[in-house]
Parts: structure tokens; sequence; C-alpha cells
């Protein structure tokens, strides 16, 4: 769901945007609610505005310009409307929810938070309000996401109702993790030769001239080696040591400090959804067998690779439970907000507020 990517926006990039010398936001809400006419402030609206309209530069196709293109099955206009209501609405239905379990931010979250709007402030503060941000829909915004936070950790954190079990925890690592050692090596004009070609090139060779070292029978020299026995990290070491030499001769002989190696530093720990380990690499490696070594060719590399035990004293699954955490969870929460928004009681909208701040506008400003 493409809401989830979108965070509360921190205003630093709206900084380099043109800011005219009269201030907006000449009405004070921009949604209203319960019987008592609950008011959200302009402030979040705005500062939900510029993260939509920042984020619909990334989605956006068509179109010379940014509103003249389309998003999904939207204009672009459409689309950040869209999206900067639908996150001032989550804000709101957070802000409820939180209240509703009677959860309260820790001094800590407090101090931080205060900390953080003073330092923003002092160096901001007139850019912040010529936008139609004032002090307080800031600090709202960043309690805001804080709140999230903590529900989050209220429903899937450690005790929640919704917390997962220690076996659900080392099922989902198991599944999607793999550990593995490798080294890997460039291809040369070589390895694209055709038999013929590379006769052809080796019959032009001058007298004491080679062809570059082919990359991929230096992988398979080095697969050979493995399977006779010897280890990853002995052959690891020697390209490290090759790279030493080269260093050492690009600076006169002068040697680099010796350092003492874990040799976990060798290993790469990687969740096979992670898209800036090549597919290849990533794909063909949790198919491997455990002690399993293999070539793995992708993009303009040979990979030599050893599938090596996930976590054997548990302690990778350890340091890792948080990450795992917002891995395993973070669309089931997303869904749950979603049904918050959903629950919301009626709403008022300010269509004032709305033109006051459309895609329009911000396109003017950013554009001056």
């Amino acid at each position: 769901m493409m809401m989830k990517k979108l965070s509360a926006v921190a205003l630093a990039a709206a900084m380099s945007f043109s800011l005219s010398a009269c201030t907006l936001g000449s009405t004070s809400w921009i949604l209203k609610y319960g019987d008592d006419n609950q008011e959200v402030p302009t402030g979040i609206y705005v500062q939900n505005m510029y993260t939509a309209y920042s984020a619909a530069g990334q989605y956006a196709t068509g179109g010379d310009t940014l509103l003249e293109s389309s998003i999904e099955d939207k204009t672009a206009d459409q689309w950040i409307r869209d999206t900067a209501m639908n996150l001032t609405k989550q804000y709101l239905a957070v802000t409820l929810k939180f209240d509703e379990l009677g959860l309260t931010l820790t001094e800590a979250e407090n101090t931080n938070i205060q900390s953080m709007v003073d330092g923003v402030w002092k160096r901001y503060g007139e850019s912040y309000t010529l936008m139609g941000v004032n002090r307080d829909s800031y600090q709202k915004m960043l309690e805001y996401t804080a709140k999230t936070g903590d529900l989050f950790q209220h429903f899937y954190g450690e005790g929640g109702e919704l917390a997962p079990t220690e076996e659900e925890y080392k099922q989902y690592f198991n599944d999607n993790y793999d550990r593995t050692r490798a080294v890997s090596y460039a291809k040369t004009s070589v390895d694209t030769m055709t038999e013929d070609e590379l006769a052809a090139a080796e019959a032009e060779l001058e007298e004491g001239e080679t062809l570059p070292e082919s990359g991929k029978a230096q992988a398979e020299a080095a697969l050979a080696r493995l399977q006779n026995g010897e280890d990853m990290i002995t052959i690891i070491k020697e390209m490290e040591a090759e790279q030493k030499k080269d260093e050492e001769e690009s600076t006169d002989g002068e040697k680099p400090a010796e350092e003492e190696t874990d040799p976990a530093k060798y290993d790469n720990v990687v969740n096979v959804q992670n898209t800036s380990v090549p597919e290849a690499y990533r794909n063909e490696s949790h198919a491997m067998a455990m002690g399993e070594v293999k070539i793995i060719e992708s993009g303009n590399y040979y990979y030599v690779v050893q599938k090596l035990e996930l976590d054997p004293d548990g302690s990778e699954l350890t340091a890792r439970k948080s990450s795992l955490l917002q891995e395993m969870k973070a669309d089931e929460f997303d869904a749950m907000v979603q049904e918050w928004i959903a629950a919301l009681p009626e709403l008022t909208v300010n269509e004032k507020t709305v033109e006051e701040f459309s895609p329009e506008v911000i396109a003017k400003r950013q554009n001056g």
C-alpha cells in the first residue's frame, strides 16, 4: 500500500521552497469532529500536503509538469489532495486511539520532542510560520510520530496482545534470512568473448602481452579450492592481502595498520527481500543447502558463495528482534490504522483550508 511508505513530514525539504512574504493559514482548522466540534489544526494538514507533494514526484508518470501527471488511476493533483487528507485523518485516528487506550508519552519522549521543537524553531520558526505551520502544529506532528511508535509497541511489542511468539520470530527469521560468505570476481572482456573472438584476440597480442584474466576462471578456481576443503576466509584474506599490496604501492610503500579479524566480519546476513543485494544472489543463495558452495553470476560479477548456518547460538535473532518485528507486523499495523480511520466520527472538512493549500499553491511556492 503506497500510503504506508509515507512518513510524517519533517519539513526540512520544504526549506528549499520559495516563501512568499505573506503568511499562509488564514483558517485555523482543517477538520472538526465530535459533539463539541474539536479541531485538527491547519498546520497538520499543511505538513501532510508537503509530504504528499514531495512523494508525488516519486510516483507520477506522464505529463510535462507534476500536476499534469498521473499517479495510479488519479490525476497527480487529486492524488496529492487525497494523500494529504488521508494522512491528516491518520493523525486524528492515531491520536484518538492513543487517548482511548489511556497511553501517555514518557518523560523522555516529551523531553526529546521539546528539544527538537526548540532547535528547529530557533532556526526555522519564521519560515514555518510563513508556510502556515505554527509551533504547536509542528510539535503535535512530532508527538503523533511518537504516539504511532508507542501504539505499535503496545500491540506488538513484548507483552502486547498481538506480540509474536518466540517461535514466530524464529520461523520468520529462518524463512526470510540467510547467512553466507562470498568472494566476488569482476567479469573481464574475456568473459564476454566467443571462442572465435578469444582466438582472434590472442592472435593479436604483442610479445609479452596477455589477455585479462577471466573472472569466471578465477571464480571456478576458488570454488575448486573450497570443494577441496579450503576455508572461505583464507581465500578472502588472500584477496585482501593483494588489495593491501596495491594500496602500499600507491602510497609509496606505507603499510596500513594491521587489524584483528573477527570471522563474523565476513558473514553476510541477508533478507531475501533486500533489493540492495543482487536478485540472483538473494534467490540462489536462499535455495542453497547448508554448507553448499557454488558460483552465482549476477551483473558484472561472479560470486563464489558458501551457505552457513543462519543463527547457531541465537544471538543474531536476539540482536535483530526490533527490526524483525517491524518487518513482520508493519503491514498488519498499517491495516489496523486504516480501520481506525474508517471508524472515525463524522468529520467536517474546512474546504477553505483545502483550497488555500492546494497542490497548485504548493507548486507555485516551490517554483517561486
